[in-house]
């Protein structure tokens, strides 16, 4: 080296590095948006309007704890949850915006939770997904709900905790030696002891693989509706006149009530609401002899189940149009009964 002339810096993230942390977080983006969709479907078979979910939450930090395995780069985590949050938000996630925010805190604690070992080991990666994972709880808290009860909170911090750990953690840490073992990518730790290829290794892979798809088949059979408008539901199911609910069409049927929402884990005081009375759609729909339920369902497909005898003359549950997308109001019910981005009422 020439006197006088200071070494160059090797950079934060090399070229091969950065396509591998844009291809993680581009994966982990859209594939996150289906783990939402499993989430809503174990919510719905543990008869919960949410938390139950927080069984798979892990999944969505497995990205940046991989890209972070993979490199060994400080920041390299960080940046998979910044560019995760962006895919995920574009995507379609059910989130919003919010979603930008929440992956790239999970991204700056794997940075943080994994940097404080030079050498990966199955402990700190677990440690460090646990803690990503349960972040989540918390931010929503703060940012959605408010008068959460704590046992209810310190529940699905939990949940998501174990998640971390076994969905995002270890599976991040066997999938990071499966691949080295199988010369896919290189490790970044010459002292590092070589692991064999493993049929139980390449298994845990394939049954993480198969949880995301079976999230896609579930989106594109029963939630996807590329027609779907935000200002219009189907009204589908066991019916004389199935039809488009269009709110424009029914605006001048919107009456004005006044409600008060009660759920388990949010409260909003007494307020005015507009919107069309759900038993004047059904009226026009005409259930079929024998019908006795309506589901009211959303865009990310959450159902609200509700008696169809209870709903016909009840003008206390509305169809309302909140910032261009429909919402169900439901006067008398419970939180978890309140649909936002309502696609489809389907009576059975």
């Amino acid at each position: 080296m020439a006197e006088g002339r200071s070494p160059r810096k090797k950079p934060l993230l090399d070229v091969r590095e950065i396509v591998l942390v844009a291809l993680l977080a581009s994966a982990g983006g859209v594939l996150s948006t289906y783990v939402g969709y499993i989430g809503n479907l174990i919510n719905r078979l543990f008869g919960l309007p949410f938390g139950a979910g927080q069984l798979i939450a892990g999944l969505h930090v497995l990205w940046p704890i991989l890209a972070r395995a993979l490199t060994g780069r400080f920041g390299s985590g960080t940046l998979t949850g910044l560019v995760k949050g962006a895919v995920e938000f574009l995507s379609g996630g059910t989130h919003g915006v919010v979603i930008v925010l929440v992956d790239l805190v999970e991204g700056i604690l794997v940075d943080l939770g994994m940097g404080i070992s030079r050498r990966p080991s199955l402990a700190v990666t677990m440690v460090a997904g646990a803690v990503a994972s349960a972040s989540n709880v918390f931010l929503f808290q703060a940012i959605y709900f408010t008068g959460v009860p704590v046992a209810f909170l310190l529940v699905m911090a939990g949940l998501s905790l174990v998640s971390g750990a076994v969905c995002g953690g270890y599976l991040a840490w066997d999938l990071r030696r499966f691949l080295i073992a199988s010369r896919i990518a290189p490790s970044f730790d010459a002292d590092e002891p070589k692991a064999r290829s493993t049929f139980g290794r390449g298994l845990v892979g394939v049954l993480a693989v198969g949880l995301l798809l079976g999230g896609g088949v579930y989106y594109y059979t029963s939630v996807f509706d590329p027609f779907a408008a935000p200002d219009r539901a189907k009204v589908q199911g066991a019916l004389v006149s199935p039809f488009v609910f269009r709110y424009s069409e029914w605006a001048k049927e919107a009456v004005t009530i006044t409600a008060e929402l009660r759920g388990t884990v949010t409260y909003v005081p007494p307020r005015e609401y507009a919107g069309v009375p759900l038993a004047l759609v059904l009226e026009r729909a005409r259930p079929k002899a024998g019908a006795t339920a309506v589901e009211v369902i959303a865009e990310d497909g959450y159902t609200a189940s509700f008696e169809l005898a209870a709903i016909v003359g009840d003008r206390g549950v509305l169809l309302a149009l909140e910032e261009g997308h429909l919402r169900l109001i439901g006067a008398g019910y419970d939180g978890a009964h309140w649909v936002d981005r309502v696609t489809r009422i389907a009576v059975r």
